[in-house]
């Protein structure tokens, strides 16, 4: 039961970070809680597997110079070259790198049979209850105890199937920031009666008068929530602005390609009621709740103004956070004043790393959080491979 390094966490980085680690001659175990290594991998860019953006740079995660040294050492073409290591190629679409395939299932395949491959020991059902450090590391798991000189946490969050296991690091003196649900859906009841609703549209997050986020893309209404891939783009920001105890409301666009203008010309020659006017640009559903937002009714042309205003800015006031389970991903994690950000080591003790979600780092939807479980992976390979401080 003695490794040279153990792994807390059979998730993406910590897959990863045990390939790395046992191609450079390691001996490496994987403790992973649940009855299958990469469990949340499946389920990732709705299965397809978003697993980088060719946008990636620090400024699109909430600690830019945190995150900067490992982006500069792992790339988008580390990564691609690194997937073809394990018999994965990539593809691109409008900026977000997929398995060729696009399918999650064949990146888990790929990597757990790399993982075999380089000789890595995987544990599942092992779910970590106690690590203490005397000379060696132990760590306790399902009833056994294993040894090694290194522990790499990377047990994230309880976002979708995870499990919160931060506290295992309290004895040592680390801690978790907040943690907030992020890459999800913002609850909201501004859009009324459109539930499944689905509508191609610009989205702002305004936050004290300064817009936070601005995007365009896919918006799908629920009665208590905005969803859908713009939603999801935005609430990274929203997440972020929330721990800092800001409140955030945001501006639905629903003609970006028209402008205030242009809409108001339309309905001045429309000879129609305002609902059946609006129903030239959105759904039904949603012009009813225009309608209402603007307060007017009857003849279009009589409204002109109110509408192409609303059309153009419809204001939605957020009611809060959705809960953990059904968030992608979480923003916050371990205190990053606590770890080195050349090589993701502990301050406070020796030996000891964290990568991925462990750490309280998260990235923009669109592929950048599994990038950074790749990068903080290769850093914490390179830097126990080195032996330098450890």
């Amino acid at each position: 039961m003695k490794f040279q390094d153990i792994i807390v966490g059979g998730g993406a980085s910590g897959v990863v970070t045990a390939i790395m680690l046992a191609r450079k001659g390691r001996k490496t175990l994987v403790l992973e809680a649940q009855d299958r290594a990469l469990k949340k991998l499946l389920a990732s860019g709705n299965g397809r597997c978003n697993l980088s953006n060719s946008a990636v740079c620090p400024e699109r995660y909430n600690a830019p110079s945190f995150v900067a040294p490992s982006l500069s050492a792992f790339g988008l073409e580390d990564v691609k070259d690194f997937f073809l290591s394990v018999g994965i190629e990539l593809r691109e679409e409008d900026g977000r790198w997929y398995p060729y395939s696009l399918s999650a299932g064949s990146v888990v395949n790929a990597l757990l049979r790399a993982a075999e491959k380089a000789g890595v020991v995987t544990v599942c059902g092992a779910k970590a209850d106690r690590i203490t450090k005397d000379g060696l590391f132990c760590v306790s798991a399902a009833g056994k105890t294993y040894y090694a000189e290194n522990v790499i946490f990377t047990a994230g969050s309880n976002a979708t199937s995870g499990l919160d296991s931060l506290s295992l690091l309290s004895s040592f003196g680390h801690f978790s920031t907040e943690k907030f649900a992020s890459v999800s859906y913002i609850p909201s009841d501004s859009v009324k009666g459109a539930s499944g609703v689905r509508a191609k549209a610009a989205l702002k997050l305004i936050c004290g008068g300064t817009t936070v986020f601005s995007g365009e893309g896919e918006l799908l209404f629920k009665d208590n929530a905005l969803s859908g891939i713009l939603a999801f783009e935005a609430s990274s920001r929203y997440a972020r602005m929330l721990r800092e105890g800001k409140t955030c409301e945001g501006r639905i666009d629903f003609t970006p390609d028209r402008s205030e203008i242009q809409l108001k010309e339309f309905f001045e020659k429309c000879d129609l009621d305002c609902v059946d006017a609006l129903c030239a640009y959105v759904h039904r559903a949603l012009a009813v709740a225009i309608a209402k937002k603007a307060g007017v009714k009857g003849a279009a042309e009589d409204n002109a103004d109110k509408l192409a205003s609303v059309l153009k800015n419809y204001r939605v006031v957020f009611g809060g956070v959705c809960d953990i389970k059904n968030a992608q991903v979480v923003s916050g994690g371990l205190d990053l004043k606590d770890f080195d950000p050349h090589g993701l080591q502990s301050f406070k003790l020796k030996g000891l790393f964290a990568a991925g979600e462990a750490l309280d780092v998260d990235g923009d939807c669109g592929g950048f959080n599994l990038h950074w479980a790749w990068a903080s992976a290769h850093a914490v390979a390179v830097k126990i491979a080195e032996g330098r401080n450890v």
